[in-house]
């Protein structure tokens, strides 16, 4: 699915690519919409992890956590060289968000999780003064969070990291970060 997407991937396609038997998948799924369910949820489990990891590092200011967190994602991305696949849940919720409730609420609740991490940074980041109380600290989250997705998506459509370094120059200029 992270490759041919919900719509290009068929029940037949995920079992061979486990190695079982088609009706195995059946013991384990009510349906595909339950498999990509829970797909969503394992790969936001480590996503999750690792953004906790690197914004969660008290030994490095917040707004720095930050901007490691974009360069350590953009310079994974780089070395791939693909500019391909990015973030599984929002390319999974682009292709079907509209037509299905279910997965959508599912991404919707996953990628608000994400996003609560960033919030939490960034309350660090005003109660050490890094930034002035009267900034809105969960519309400052959603802002940069949803521009990462766009980009993420530009980068996609362009197979350049340039989406990527624009977003990360403008990142710096937000959050007064030096660029280097």
């Amino acid at each position: 699915m992270r490759q041919q997407g919900y719509n290009g991937t068929g029940v037949k396609d995920i079992v061979d690519a486990a190695g079982v038997p088609k009706g195995s998948f059946y013991n384990y799924f009510d349906s595909k919409e339950a498999f990509v369910i829970a797909a969503l949820e394992q790969v936001a489990e480590g996503n999750l992890s690792q953004i906790r990891r690197t914004l969660g590092d008290q030994s490095i200011p917040p707004l720095k956590r930050i901007k490691n967190f974009f360069v350590q994602n953009i310079e994974h991305l780089r070395r791939s060289g693909r500019y391909s696949g990015g973030c599984f849940i929002g390319t999974i919720c682009q292709e079907i968000a509209d037509v299905n409730e279910t997965i959508r609420k599912a991404g919707a609740s996953l990628l608000q999780d994400y996003e609560q991490v960033f919030v939490d940074c960034l309350q660090q980041a005003q109660e050490l003064g890094e930034l002035v109380p009267a900034i809105d600290v969960n519309a400052l989250a959603g802002f940069i969070f949803n521009a990462w997705e766009g980009a993420l998506l530009r980068m996609k459509a362009d197979k350049s990291a340039a989406p990527l370094d624009q977003f990360l120059q403008q990142i710096n200029l937000i959050l007064k970060l030096p660029a280097n």
